[in-house]
């Protein structure tokens, strides 16, 4: 098991697909591919062998029919034969027809049932058990390619670089630091404290233009999530995802990256302000809200200052869980 690895977050199943094929394709090993619903084509690119949950089906079918038959028998034959309309049940065999639907009911119900509990013990899907999805939006609409590090960082860097990234993390399991992917604005805290993400996401629901507010996203550990508006309001179809920024065609482009790059200075400095433990907050301010304006107004005073976005970390850090704002 690497001790080190890189995630490569996609949020189209084309561009994922893409992306497994040039890792094969430069000897790139792949460990896990993290997405929201099944891909077409993606076992085979991966190499996938096939499932054996077909012979499973065959096999609990057929033990389903056994144990109809031995039931079906003992209750009418064996334990308390009965004459129905002057037909008694004295031989199986010349009342077969009339035990049919109730042996292909049992066939249905234990080739279903176990096949179920199968796929739950062999895919280690219990009661209570904590997700292994390394984000909670793989359950969503993003896809995630885990890969392992042995010392081929920059390989790997480059392979990745090629495809239409979505975002890009790197996974230190061993050491207690921080790292800030500056090529995509990701922001990891990996400490004895805390383990959280900050990234910029956009809501999900759109405006009348078609704009919709940007958020910054705190991720902690494995489905913990909380999201603030950043006080922007962008059109997505002119967002830059590896370089978090808005193309030329976008309204006021200027201004907005001007804010962007005020916004993610004011998110380093918070990160180092927390970890330093330089600005000690009270956790009610947790809770505390910056409206969000339309394009045609954005003002610097309406971005989170430092102080704003270390509340949210203190906050998030020591609520526990969190839940969507």
């Amino acid at each position: 098991m690497a001790n080190k690895y890189i995630h490569a977050i996609y949020d189209d199943d084309d561009k994922l697909l893409d992306a497994v094929k040039n890792l094969k394709n430069n000897q790139v090993n792949i460990e896990e591919v993290f997405t929201p619903f099944p891909v077409h084509g993606l076992d085979h690119i991966l190499d996938l062998k096939p499932t054996r949950i077909a012979i499973a089906a065959f096999i609990y079918g057929c033990i389903g029919i056994t144990f109809g038959l031995l039931m079906i028998n003992y209750i009418m034959i064996v334990d308390w034969p009965q004459n129905i309309g002057g037909k008694p049940s004295f031989s199986l065999l010349e009342n077969l027809p009339a035990f049919v639907p109730v042996i292909f009911e049992l066939t249905v119900f234990f080739a279903g049932h176990l096949m179920v509990i199968t796929f739950y013990l062999r895919s280690r899907l219990w009661p209570f058990k904590k997700a292994e999805n390394p984000i909670p939006e793989t359950t969503d609409d993003k896809f995630l390619i885990q890969i392992p590090v042995y010392g081929n960082e920059n390989e790997i860097k480059s392979v990745l670089k090629k495809t239409d990234l979505f975002e890009m993390s790197i996974i230190d399991m061993k050491k207690d630091k921080n790292s800030y992917d500056h090529n995509n604005g990701q922001i990891k805290e990996e400490s004895k404290y805390s383990d959280i993400t900050i990234g910029f996401v956009f809501h999900s629901r759109k405006y009348a233009d078609g704009s919709s507010n940007l958020r910054i996203q705190f991720t902690k550990g494995r489905g913990q999530q909380y999201a603030k508006n950043s006080g922007l309001r962008i059109f997505r179809k002119h967002w830059i995802s590896k370089k978090n920024e808005v193309s030329d065609k976008h309204v006021d482009y200027v201004k907005i990256n001007k804010n962007l790059n005020e916004l993610k200075i004011n998110i380093e400095n918070a990160r180092n302000s927390f970890v330093n433990g330089t600005i000690l907050i009270g956790f009610f301010a947790f809770f505390a809200s910056y409206p969000a304006y339309g394009p045609q107004r954005i003002a610097m005073s309406n971005l989170p200052s430092t102080r704003s976005l270390v509340i949210s970390i203190q906050g998030f850090c020591f609520l526990g869980s969190a839940a969507w704002r």
